[in-house]
């Protein structure tokens, strides 16, 4: 009897083991999906030498400075060179504004452009998800950005609210 208690015991146990690591997978699941990807717009005069930088991170926080980057593939906050002449700007987005931003990168696809028409003196669009690049563009050549980029990137203007005026191109 003691033995049948016991192996009805570990077929118990055994059981819980699996049922509950099921569970956690599906919770950890959830939970990736839930999570805000890290998401970085930047307007650039040429060459990232001054540039609006908007990031909005895992927390669901817009973060808003002005700094200088080096123009790569891949994008990584800690390497901007800060301009402490203009104060950052932090926002905690609320759901609507969340569940939207996660609904344009959901179809990424639609948001993939590189400008490759070479323009002089133009403000140019820097778009990282997740730290890289998936779109850039030239503000001369805006009107042949993929709708759904375009749209993007005026939302993520719109709820940053007004941009410093830094000096541009001459």
């Amino acid at each position: 009897m003691k033995k049948m208690s016991k192996f009805l015991c570990f077929i118990l146990f055994t059981f819980c083991l699996i049922s509950c690591k099921g569970q956690n997978k599906e919770n950890k699941e959830t939970i990736e999906q839930s999570q805000m990807k890290e998401l970085t717009l930047i307007v650039s005069v040429s060459g990232g030498t001054r540039a609006h930088i908007i990031n909005i991170g895992q927390n669901n926080e817009l973060t808003y400075r002005i700094g200088s980057f080096s123009v790569k593939d891949n994008f990584d906050l800690s390497e901007v060179k800060w301009n402490d002449n203009y104060k950052e700007i932090k926002k905690q987005l609320n759901n609507e504004e969340i569940e939207k931003i996660k609904n344009y990168y959901s179809h990424q696809e639609n948001l993939i452009f590189i400008d490759s028409k070479i323009v002089k003196d133009s403000w140019e669009y820097y778009l990282y998800i997740d730290g890289n690049k998936v779109a850039f563009g030239r503000k001369f050549n805006y009107k042949d950005f993929p709708k759904e980029l375009k749209n993007f990137i005026s939302y993520i203007l719109g709820i940053t609210g007004e941009l410093y005026d830094i000096p541009g191109m001459s």
